[in-house]
Formats: C-alpha cells, sequence, structure tokens
C-alpha cells in the first residue's frame, strides 16, 4: 500500500514547520501541502487509487472550510476510505478532541506544532503499521 502524507493548515509558517518535521522524523520524504481544504479535497479527488492512502494533518480552525467541515464534504464526496485524518490542532479543549473522535475518518488528535518524536509515535499506531514496517 502507498501512503502520500498532505498537511492542510491556513498559515505558511505551520505548514512550512510540518514539512520539515515531517522530513526529518523519515515520516515523508516529500509531503504535500495545503492552504485550502478545498484544493485539498479536490486533489485527493484527482488523485485516488485503491492502492493508495492520504494521511491527512488537518487544521480545525480555518476560514471558508474549518476541518470538521472538510471531514464532514470527504464523507460527502465518498471520498474517506482513502484517508487517515489526524487532527492538528493549538486548541486543549476537551470538546474538540471527543467531536474529532466522532468522525470515523479520525483516526488522532494532535497539538501544534507538530515535533520529531510525536510523528515517530505516530508512525506506530495500529491502523498506520502496514505503512510504516519496522526496520
Amino acid at each position: 500500500m502507498n501512503y502520500e502524507v498532505l498537511n492542510v493548515d491556513d498559515d505558511k509558517m505551520v505548514l512550512f514547520i510540518h514539512e520539515k518535521m515531517m522530513m526529518h522524523s523519515e515520516f515523508c520524504k516529500s509531503p504535500k501541502s495545503f492552504e485550502s481544504g478545498h484544493d485539498t479535497l479536490n486533489y485527493i479527488a484527482e488523485h485516488k487509487s485503491k492502492d493508495k492512502k492520504f494521511i491527512i494533518f488537518l487544521d480545525v480552525n480555518m476560514p471558508e472550510l474549518n476541518g470538521w467541515e472538510f471531514m464532514d464534504k470527504l464523507d460527502k464526496m465518498a471520498l474517506n476510505s482513502f484517508c487517515h485524518i489526524f487532527i492538528v490542532t493549538s486548541s486543549i479543549d476537551n470538546a474538540d478532541k471527543e467531536k474529532a473522535e466522532s468522525y470515523p475518518v479520525s483516526v488522532g488528535f494532535v497539538e501544534k506544532p507538530l515535533s520529531i518524536e510525536k510523528l515517530k509515535e505516530l508512525k506506530k499506531i495500529e491502523i498506520l503499521k502496514d505503512l510504516f514496517p519496522s526496520k
């Protein structure tokens, strides 16, 4: 199974930092970043395939299309089966974590900023183990 990592955040600096963390942690050699949820949905729709998963690091608080609306549209477009989503936020509100867990496509909740250590731990979660075989 192939995978592609997508970062979705309206803050260019956060996207830059997350890309660097992903490369240095060997989570992904070339993550793609999007400032718009709409652009991300279009990308997934155009590039989906039965042997590819998208691992998406999704910011909750974005203009136009927030993270919750993104996941609702992903479901309506029947793209959930191609995706694993980590909700990435600076919010420490338990209600956000509970809401994230209510979406089947959501596989985790990560506080900003991402770090090399956090990314190495994420590789070990059950749903991603096949994508990151132990060396």
